[in-house]
């Protein structure tokens, strides 16, 4: 990819991300300001091991965002990828199947 093409596309998701208003959202989360807990979030969490948190760590230190940020998305995907997976080999046929009599 060219820098111009590349430079383009930062710009373009630049734009895409800034109108998401995410960095107040995480702002808000952290100071725990008013308002905050009548959110509908729930804590999730998780044994890693130490390399793991690690490498998280340093990749959201890189990118610049919060850990909560870049878990919420890769679990987005991750569980998007294994819904579709579930759908594309037809893991509940037996299951429909049996309700449907």
């Amino acid at each position: 990819m060219s820098n111009f093409k590349e430079f383009l596309q930062y710009k373009a998701l630049a734009f895409k991300y800034s109108t998401q208003n995410l960095e107040l959202t995480e702002q808000l989360l952290a100071q725990g300001g008013e308002g905050v807990e009548a959110l509908p979030l729930r804590n999730v969490c998780a044994k890693l091991s130490v390399e793991l948190a690690e490498n998280i760590d340093q990749v959201c230190s890189t990118l610049g965002i919060s850990k909560r940020l870049f878990i919420q998305n890769a679990m987005i995907e991750a569980c998007a990828q294994a819904n579709q997976a579930l759908q594309d080999v037809n893991a509940f046929e037996w299951i429909d199947a049996q309700e449907q009599k």
